[in-house]
């Protein structure tokens, strides 16, 4: 009887029978599009080449696409601690990063200092879209947003989801407060349930948020963001390099883990691989799924 084949197996089968099919028909093969993904960054106590940051750094691939989930420095952005703790560290990926404002990155009711810093795409909004590669749509939002700020995202959402042309690229968002979670702070991102659903009537893949000091994933959630066969999953990535001081409280969870590291998602086609590397050199979560466009 033959062995199981592990996750790393059976995806660079599907991989290779993609390119396979691709070379038969004539069609291009699609270059692959690695992510790298935390947030809750760069918290310098002393130096940065001693901090978790600069641990977190190590595990970015040079050719990868960087996510930072909001909070990007401790104990709060400014000039100093961004030039001193964060481009240190995370700030040589600069150029290849898109980045959402946390609670951390906000100061006195506004984001002028965390758009001066990354600004990306260019413009004074802390919500956008971009391309990412040939396989996916990313969608950054501002969940410190309230009121009619908040209002006017959501329906910036909705015309930007309704506009997109029909490519079939995957769909991925990311915004700091967990929309769900088992955590302390679990229900900090209840103002983007209005956009959660938009997301997963556009049939949106995947939501990666931060906030939570720990990581943890979610099998798909509907609308309603209750457990369904078919929906968004949900990855929350607080373990860039700030202290490990949240605990998740309840369950319905697909793994928990309080340890420094980043997701990484690579796609191609349609298809993603995403598992959490740590710095102690574990390969966690891993695991494979098709984009529902």
């Amino acid at each position: 009887m033959n062995a199981p084949l592990t996750v790393g197996e059976r995806s660079r089968r599907w991989r290779y029978g993609a390119l396979f099919i691709a070379l038969l028909s004539g069609a291009p093969a699609h270059a692959l599009t690695t992510l790298i993904a935390a947030g809750d960054v760069a918290l310098c106590a002393q130096n940065a080449e001693n901090s978790m940051a600069a641990q977190t750094a190590k595990l970015v691939p040079a050719d990868a696409q960087v996510l930072v989930l909001g909070d990007t420095v401790y104990p709060i952005i400014s000039d100093h601690t961004f030039d001193t703790c964060y481009l240190p560290t995370w700030g040589r990926f600069l150029e290849r990063t898109y980045a959402v404002p946390g609670n951390h990155d906000i100061v006195d009711h506004t984001a002028d200092i965390f758009l001066r810093h990354f600004n990306r795409p260019a413009g004074r909004l802390t919500y956008f879209k971009a391309p990412l590669g040939e396989d996916a749509w990313l969608f950054g939002l501002d969940s410190n947003l309230k009121s009619s700020a908040l209002e006017q995202q959501t329906a910036w959402l909705a015309k930007e989801l309704a506009a997109l042309p029909a490519d079939h690229r995957c769909l991925i968002a990311m915004w700091h407060h967990a929309t769900i979670s088992t955590g302390l702070h679990r229900g900090d991102g209840d103002g983007l349930k209005p956009a959660w659903r938009l997301l997963n009537q556009a049939k949106a893949d995947v939501v990666l948020s931060g906030h939570e000091h720990f990581y943890e994933s979610f099998d798909p959630r509907g609308d309603d963001a209750l457990p369904a066969a078919e929906g968004i999953r949900e990855f929350i990535v607080g373990t860039g390099g700030a202290q490990m001081i949240d605990v998740g409280l309840g369950q319905g969870q697909r793994r928990l883990y309080r340890k420094f590291g980043v997701l990484k998602l690579v796609l191609q086609h349609h298809h993603v691989d995403y598992q959490f590397l740590t710095i102690d050199g574990q390969h966690l979560d891993a695991g494979q799924f098709n984009c529902r466009r």
